[in-house]
């Protein structure tokens, strides 16, 4: 049977015929299992537990969504560095609750490939103790036939620190969502997503960081290329909360624009219940600056040239950062088969 759903609806409204509220999406759910998923998991940084454990309660992705999860998940635990693979052989639902122990420092990668034409749901919270530093790294790989929900929900502890690295090259539609609740007084949370799209690949992004403890710290941004007919929306939330006093949070983003076909849609908002905090926003849109291309072709490049190194670059920060070089290898060529 197939339902509508609401998907990353924006804690704030705007004007509805903005269309930036949120997405309504078509899903038959009948069609989504558990089975259609394989859960590969590398290194013995990261545990599977026989335990059960709810869904943090807070999400960005809207209340539709948690129609479509169970009220609980597969615990894991995260005890030093691993890589999980999470292919999608079909329309199928990933849940999970990963927990990182008092003190644990650790970087983890999770690489999401494979095809779901219906649905692909991907829905973690990760649950930072005190003390603790997590590096996530999330590549998504997935076909571009695939409608895509990545639900990601996390809760800081005292003097925990998230750092969450995003990279979102294929699907035909992706619903990115994280809703990050700084708890405990000293937390920082970073985030920086790149994303490149052509086509008619669109992607949602609704990103909100809560800060609810005093001295916490947010900073998420977000920087992509859109080629064709490629539609973007992000919607950046900081939320001080009561009580946050000395919180400092920040939203930016920037963005390429390649053809006068694409669609770019941006909505930074910051919400006050607390006087001593600190929050800022900025956006760049436009063209890769005239300066720059010229300056590569004195060098020896034609303009197409110039433009395609610029784009690479880009995203050799984050590749740099990958041990495993055969993904290196797969995103590199990726990324060539899009700007060729």
């Amino acid at each position: 049977m197939t339902d509508s759903y609401m998907v990353n609806t924006s804690p704030v409204l705007t004007f509805a015929k903005l269309g930036m509220n949120g997405d309504t999406i078509r899903v038959n759910c009948s069609k989504i299992k558990k089975d259609n998923v394989e859960q590969y998991v590398f290194g013995s940084g990261l545990v599977v537990n026989d335990d059960y454990e709810a869904l943090l309660s807070v999400s960005a992705s809207g209340k539709d969504i948690d129609r479509l999860l169970s009220p609980d998940s597969r615990l894991m635990t995260v005890k030093g560095d691993a890589e999980i693979t999470l292919s999608f052989a079909g329309s199928g639902v990933v849940q999970r609750v990963i927990r990182v122990a008092r003190g644990v420092e650790a970087t983890l990668v999770e690489v999401v490939k494979g095809s779901a034409p219906d649905a692909a749901i991907n829905s973690t919270s990760y649950i930072l103790e005190d003390n603790a530093r997590l590096k996530l790294i999330r590549i998504q790989l997935l076909d571009k036939d695939t409608l895509y929900i990545d639900d990601l929900r996390a809760k800081l502890l005292a003097d925990s620190y998230l750092e969450v690295v995003r990279l979102d090259l294929g699907s035909k539609m992706s619903y990115i969502a994280s809703n990050v609740s700084l708890v405990g007084k000293n937390a920082e949370y970073i985030a920086h997503g790149d994303y490149l799209l052509n086509g008619s690949q669109r992607l949602d992004i609704n990103m909100i960081a809560d800060h609810i403890a005093p001295n916490t710290k947010s900073d998420m941004r977000c920087d992509g290329v859109l080629l064709d007919s490629a539609s973007k929306i992000f919607r950046g939330v900081l939320d001080f909360k009561s009580g946050c006093k000395g919180a400092k949070g920040a939203e930016n983003e920037e963005v390429i624009l390649l053809s006068p076909d694409v669609d770019n849609q941006s909505v930074p908002i910051i919400l006050c219940g607390e006087e001593d905090v600190e929050g800022n926003h900025g956006a760049s849109v436009g063209k890769i600056s005239d300066e720059i291309i010229y300056y590569l072709m004195t060098r020896g490049f034609d303009e197409d040239s110039a433009i395609r190194l610029i784009i690479k670059s880009k995203f050799r920060t984050l590749t740099d950062q990958l041990a495993n070089k055969e993904l290196c290898s797969v995103i590199n060529k990726m990324v060539d088969g899009v700007l060729s």
